[in-house]
């Protein structure tokens, strides 16, 4: 799942992972609140419909709750049951802090050419499902 406000990045994101042969199939959102949503209707109940992985934007336009808050009301909330993190432009120290805090497993800078950190993070992908991954910062 990608949570992030520019439709723009939402192809640019899946034209990366279908370039990268990454067998996934991705549901882009426009709004926090609409992953809370969708969150609410999948725990505790519904784990066919549940993202594997959701990559969450620090800022999100137009929502009631920015990336890292969605990622903790995730983690609180619905529980740990995925792989979770940033994906932003920001290479902003705190706010990679405040990330790996509330749960995220990384963080991923955002730009138009991507491939080469989805890449970096799909050969870690393993560990983050393990949960022996430490956090890392995808550059």
């Amino acid at each position: 799942m990608l949570i992030d406000d520019e439709n723009l990045f939402h192809l640019v994101f899946e034209d990366a992972c279908s370039l990268l042969d990454m067998a996934l199939s991705i549901e882009a959102l426009d709004s926090s609140d609409e992953a809370d949503e969708k969150f609410k209707a999948w725990f505790p109940d519904n784990t066919e419909d549940r993202p594997e992985c959701v990559f969450v934007d620090l800022n999100i336009i137009g929502s009631s709750m920015d990336g890292i808050e969605t990622i903790r009301k995730i983690n609180t909330d619905y529980g740990n049951g995925c792989v979770i993190g940033i994906i932003s432009s920001s290479e902003d120290e705190e706010e990679i802090a405040k990330a790996k805090a509330v749960g995220a497993q990384f963080w991923i800078i955002k730009s138009d050419d991507i491939e080469p950190r989805l890449e970096e993070f799909m050969k870690d992908y393993d560990g983050y499902i393990n949960k022996t991954n430490p956090f890392k910062v995808y550059r």
